[in-house]
C-alpha cells in the first residue's frame, strides 16, 4: 500500500509521449553542457603542468638568468653546489695527496671549484683590477647575468666549544638552533657547513643524531684535511635532515697561543679594562678562532666565501632572505659582509692596546729599523707593502670594534692570503693580548682589510643591517 503512491507519479509521467521527449532533451543538453565544462578544465590543467614544466626548466639552469637589481628583488633561487668528479684516491681513510698541493680545479668530490680572486697589488695596496669594487646591486645602472649552474660558492664553519660541566647545555642549544639555520638559511643559499665538535662528553655521533644527520653511505672513512698551518683536520661527511645541505663534522681541540702553551699561569692573570666573567677562558678561545685557526683551513680552498654564523643564532621561515647573498656580495665586489655595526664611533669595550697590536706588525713587516730589505717577509717585499692602506679612515685608526660578527660573509680569497694570515697569526701571538685585554674576532676583520685594502677599506664592505 505504502509503494502505491511512490510508482503511481512515474507511471503517470511516462504514459505521455511529451513528457518523455521533454526529458530526453533536457539529459542531451545537460550533458553537453557538462561535457563542455571538462574539456575546459583539462585544458586548463594541461596549460597549468606546461607551465610548472617550463619553469622547471627555466630554474634548473639551462638557460642565463637576469641578475634583480634591487636588493629587494625575489629569491634567486639556485640550483646546489655543481659537483667535481675529480675524487681523491683514498687509501686507509687518507688522501694520496696532500690537500694544500691539490689546485683550484681539483678538488674533494663536493666541495664546488672557486672562482679566480681579481684583486691585485698595486702601489703597495690591494685594489681590484678593474677600478674600484662594482657598484652595489641596488644600483640601477648594473646590469649583469649569470648562469645559475655556477653560482658563487660558500662554507660555513661553526665551532661548537665548551670545556666544562655545561656541555650538555650547549648540545641543547645547537639542537635547537643550527636546525633553524640549516632550513632557512643555509639549504635555500646553496651553503655548506662544518661544525668544530669540542664538547666535553659529547661526540660528534651524539650531535649528528640530535641534528637527524643522515649519513653518505658511499664515504664511510673520515676525510683528513692538510691546512695550511701544517695541522689537520678530520671531518666526516653527512647530509642534512632534509638531504639537500652538505654538513662536515670534526672532533676538535682548539690550541692555545705558543705564549700561553709555554707559561700556562698567563691564563690567570687578572683582565684589564674588561670583564668576561668566570668562563672567559672558554669565551675568549671560541672567538679568537676565527682571527686566525679558520683561516689555515684546507677545506675553504674549495670555496668563494667563508661565513661565520653564532650557535645562537635563530633563523625564522617568514623572514627568509629575499636575494642570494653571496651572489650579491660578488657583484657588489665585496671582500667582507656583515649584519651589524657599531655605530657611529664604534665600541671600546674590551679593546684596550688593539692598536699596540697592528703598530707593532707594521712595524716588523715593513721592516721599519731595518737596514736592509731582505729580511721582510716574502709577501711585503714582493708586494711593496710599507704601511696601512688604508691609513687617515676613522673606522680603521680608532681602536675599537666596528662590526658585530654574529654572521659575517668573508672572501676566502683575501682571508685567506698569505699576508692576512700573517697579520692573524701575529695578532694571536702578541702579548699580552687576547686573554688580558678580553679581544675577541670583532678587533681583527677591519683592522685586517685597513690594513691591506685601499685607500678606503669600507670600499668592500658590504653592509646587510
Amino acid at each position: 500500500a505504502n509503494a502505491v503512491p511512490l510508482l503511481w507519479p512515474r507511471k503517470q509521467f511516462f504514459r505521455n509521449p511529451n513528457h518523455c521527449l521533454l526529458s530526453t532533451q533536457v539529459c542531451l543538453l545537460g550533458m553537453a553542457s557538462i561535457g563542455r565544462q571538462a574539456c575546459y578544465w583539462v585544458l586548463c590543467l594541461l596549460i597549468l603542468l606546461s607551465l610548472l614544466l617550463n619553469a622547471r626548466i627555466f630554474l634548473s639552469g639551462s638557460i642565463l638568468l637576469e641578475v634583480p637589481t634591487s636588493l629587494d628583488s625575489r629569491l634567486l633561487l639556485w640550483s646546489t653546489n655543481p659537483k667535481s668528479n675529480d675524487t681523491p684516491i683514498v687509501e686507509k681513510g687518507i688522501p694520496s695527496r696532500n690537500v694544500q698541493e691539490t689546485t683550484k680545479s681539483e678538488t674533494k668530490e663536493g666541495v664546488s671549484k672557486k672562482q679566480g680572486s681579481s684583486l691585485i697589488w698595486k702601489d703597495g695596496c690591494q685594489v681590484w683590477e678593474d677600478g674600484m669594487p662594482r657598484p652595489p646591486i641596488h644600483d640601477s645602472t648594473t646590469t649583469t647575468t649569470t648562469t645559475t649552474t655556477n653560482p658563487p660558492t660558500g662554507i660555513a664553519v661553526t665551532l661548537a666549544k665548551r670545556k666544562n660541566k655545561r656541555g650538555k647545555d650547549l648540545l641543547n642549544l645547537l639542537c635547537q638552533k643550527v636546525p633553524t639555520q640549516q632550513a632557512y638559511f643555509y639549504e635555500p643559499q646553496g651553503i655548506d657547513l662544518l661544525m668544530l665538535i669540542e664538547i666535553d662528553g659529547v661526540t660528534h655521533d651524539q650531535v649528528a643524531e640530535c641534528l637527524e644527520l643522515q649519513a653518505v653511505e658511499s664515504i664511510e672513512d673520515p676525510f683528513y684535511w692538510h691546512n695550511l698551518d701544517g695541522s689537520i683536520l678530520t671531518t666526516y661527511e653527512y647530509r642534512s635532515k632534509t638531504g639537500r645541505g652538505k654538513v662536515y663534522l670534526a672532533p676538535f681541540e682548539m690550541q692555545y697561543p705558543h705564549y700561553i702553551q709555554k707559561n700556562q699561569s698567563r691564563l690567570t692573570e687578572q683582565m684589564e679594562g674588561c670583564d668576561r666573567g668566570t668562563d672567559f677562558e672558554d669565551y675568549v678561545q671560541g672567538t679568537r678562532y676565527y682571527s686566525n685557526d679558520v683561516l689555515h683551513l684546507a677545506i675553504l680552498q674549495g670555496y668563494d666565501y667563508l661565513l661565520k654564523v653564532d650557535l645562537d643564532i635563530e633563523f625564522r621561515g617568514d623572514q627568509l632572505f629575499p636575494f642570494h647573498l653571496l651572489h650579491d656580495m660578488r657583484l657588489r665586489g665585496a671582500i667582507f659582509g656583515h649584519s651589524g655595526e657599531f655605530l657611529p664611533k664604534g665600541f671600546g669595550g674590551c679593546t684596550m692596546n688593539v692598536n699596540n697590536v697592528m703598530d707593532s706588525f707594521v712595524e716588523m713587516a715593513s721592516m721599519i729599523n731595518a737596514s736592509s730589505g731582505d729580511d721582510k717577509p716574502s709577501w711585503a717585499r714582493q708586494s711593496n707593502w710599507k704601511q696601512p692602506c688604508s691609513a687617515g679612515v676613522e673606522e680603521f685608526d680608532r681602536g675599537k670594534d666596528q662590526y658585530y660578527t654574529n654572521l659575517v660573509a668573508m672572501s676566502v680569497d683575501f682571508f685567506q692570503s698569505e699576508h692576512v694570515r700573517a697579520y692573524g697569526k701575529w695578532m694571536n701571538e702578541y702579548y699580552p693580548g687576547f686573554f688580558r685585554y678580553g679581544w675577541t674576532d670583532q678587533l681583527f676583520f677591519h683592522k685586517a682589510m685597513g690594513l691591506f685594502l685601499g685607500p678606503d677599506f669600507r670600499e668592500y664592505v658590504a653592509d646587510y643591517t
